[in-house]
Parts: structure tokens; sequence; C-alpha cells
């Protein structure tokens, strides 16, 4: 669960990249800091103080996937709010500009208690799945992704 001393009783501000690739988005396996749980949820992390957002999206892709990317559009705004973490998240969308996929870690955590298990692009049929988080991409990421890829008018970003 989540270690007081890093993320408990505040608001933490994260940044988290949506890259697909044919018909899969790209995850990350890892022990939810939150409810203990395994869950698949989009690579991303932390704002550090000073940071653009863009420049987090950017950092944490490569540590998390190995994996560079250019930012895109924000399509998500998500907030989780649990009794020891509050977090806002923004969601871009991404393309990759290189790198080669790997499980990567967390540098927050220590080598031997490291939270990230695996990396896959999770086909968009496979979201559909109780691990996968926020909810709104179990359904609603491909639905949004064909509409964008159809050209259709969207309003983004989107409150999860």
């Amino acid at each position: 669960m989540v270690p007081p001393d890093l993320f408990g009783k505040m608001v933490r501000v994260r940044v988290n990249g949506l890259l697909v690739d044919k018909d899969g988005l790209l995850m990350v396996r890892l022990e939810s800091p939150v409810t203990g749980g395994m869950i698949w949820m989009p690579p991303g992390g932390g704002v550090r103080f000073g940071e653009p957002l863009i420049h987090t999206l950017e950092r944490e892709m490569q540590e998390e996937t190995g994996i560079d990317v250019a930012p895109g559009p924000l399509w998500y705004l998500h907030e989780v709010i649990h009794p020891e973490v509050h977090a806002i998240e923004f969601y871009f969308l991404c393309e990759k500009k290189g790198g080669a996929l790997r499980t990567g870690s967390d540098p927050e955590y220590p080598e031997e208690e490291q939270i990230i298990r695996d990396v896959a692009f999770l086909t968009f049929d496979r979201l559909d799945r109780e691990d996968v988080h926020p909810v709104h991409l179990r359904r609603g990421f491909a639905r949004d992704h064909g509409n964008y890829l159809a050209g259709v008018d969207m309003a983004f970003p989107k409150v999860i």
C-alpha cells in the first residue's frame, strides 16, 4: 500500500501516456500503491516541482517502458481519491519517437521494492477487464480512439 512518507496525505499531480500501436494500448502491470492489488494502467507518474507536464510524460514513459514519445493532445482528466491518496491525473495521447519496449522501473521505489511487473500493448478487446484502470479505459478508450481516427469532433479533455 501507500507508504505515508511517499504519497500519503497530499495531493499528487500525475501524468500518463496513451500510446497506441495498431489496436493495442500501451499498459503497465503493477502492484497498485493504492489497493496493493495487481492492475494494468497507462504508464505515468508524478510531476516534479518546476517540471512541465509534457516533460514529466516523456520522462515517465522512458523510465517505465523504454519508449520515447512525442506528447500529443490532452485526452482525459481523472481524480483519484482514497483514504491515503489524492491524485489528479492528466492523460495525453502520444506518438512513438523511438526506443525499445522493456519493463522499466519506478525510481521512487528501491530496487527490491519495485511495483512494475510488466509492460505490454493490450488489444482494445482485452481492455474490458476488472484489473484495467482507470475504469473509463475499459470501454471508453476504444470508442474515443475510433472516433478520433474517424475525425469525429469530440470535446477533450474528458473528465473520467
